[in-house]
């Protein structure tokens, strides 16, 4: 039995507890839990000490945001902290001014926006489909994208060699003009 209690607007990883829990380490224990959970832990004293900073981490990406400029010193207080916890920033991944990429997207001083924004449209395979909506699903929630705009084409999902021939139907056509308008 295990649940989870989440944290204020996602700006931490939700809290999980289970009845029965894997010591960090042991080898079945999972990998990538271990690394989310330890940046998190990782990240906790600089959470108390700049309580009006958000800081957010999926996995090794983290983002800080605060009203005031960053300086030099609050960067290299970061490094440090996470260097004694055994975490190592390389100074070339630190990004000091706009655009900042993060997490497949990218941040402005006035707007965010998907990294990602050609769409490849002319689809002939399976393979081209699955890539279609794998794109798609990543900006979908943020442009108006709905289910509804999505379901014309799950038909064309159906197969099993990723080479295979689809043949797309005039109402498919329009869907995917749909979306592709929705990201503009």
């Amino acid at each position: 039995f295990a649940f989870s209690v989440p944290s204020i607007n996602r700006a931490a990883p939700a809290e999980r507890y289970e009845w029965v829990v894997l010591r960090q380490g042991m080898k079945n224990s999972p990998t990538l839990c271990q690394m989310y959970m330890y940046v998190a832990w990782a990240l906790q004293p600089l959470r108390r000490l700049w309580p009006h900073t958000i800081i957010y981490h999926y996995m090794d990406d983290i983002l800080c945001c605060q009203k005031d400029p960053w300086m030099d010193v609050h960067v290299q207080q970061i490094a440090e902290l996470l260097k004694q916890k055994g975490l190592f920033i390389s100074p070339e991944k630190i990004q000091r001014q706009a655009p900042w990429k993060y997490l497949g997207w990218t941040i402005e001083n006035a707007k965010i926006r998907p990294q990602k924004l050609e769409l490849k449209t002319d689809l002939a395979t399976l393979n081209d489909v699955q890539k279609f909506l794998g794109d798609v699903q990543w900006v979908r929630n943020c442009v108006g994208i709905t289910n509804e705009d999505i379901s014309p084409l799950a038909p064309l999902l159906r197969g099993t060699h990723p080479a295979a021939p689809i043949c797309i139907t005039p109402e498919q056509s329009v869907a995917i003009q749909r979306i592709v308008d929705k990201l503009h």
